[in-house]
């Protein structure tokens, strides 16, 4: 296997097991957390979680950039002038909000659901489910470069 395709694999990998985390966070955790005022559940599921979670948002860290590299020199990545640069920009812009985001979670809203907070139930779901949708057009825009559809 050349090394493109196990950095695309890998890369695919630990975007389905960032984005399958999230959705689950999203629609199944979280609506029974909020439907039985249990903070906790979110905390005891982003617990879990983390352990696999983590690491896959790692790996894609480490792949995106090499994989990308091989369209466009990251120099020229923040152009704007092709499609492939407008795809490349686009995803380390939202990467970089993802990270944001996970930041204020892990800082500032999981403190307040470790301390049994129900009010920030609605800070956590924000929180998730915009990380999840981030992450549905991180994956939307990686196929649309990858296979040349999906143009926007």
């Amino acid at each position: 296997m050349h090394l493109h395709s196990t950095l695309l694999f890998l890369h695919v990998l630990a975007a389905c097991i960032w984005f399958g985390g999230h959705m689950v966070l999203s629609v199944v955790v979280l609506p029974k957390a909020k439907r039985e005022q249990n903070p906790l559940a979110v905390v005891e599921f982003e617990r879990s979680f983390e352990k696999l979670g983590m690491p896959s948002l790692l790996v894609q860290i480490l792949t995106g950039p090499m994989i990308a590299m091989r369209y466009v020199p990251m120099s020229d990545w923040f152009l704007w002038q092709t499609e492939a640069q407008d795809h490349i920009a686009s995803k380390v812009i939202l990467l970089g909000v993802i990270l944001l985001l996970a930041l204020s979670m892990k800082l500032r809203v999981m403190p307040r659901l470790k301390a049994g907070d129900a009010s920030a139930l609605r800070s956590a779901a924000t929180h998730v489910h915009t990380v999840t949708f981030l992450s549905f057009l991180m994956i939307f825009m990686g196929l649309s470069l990858h296979t040349g559809g999906f143009s926007y």
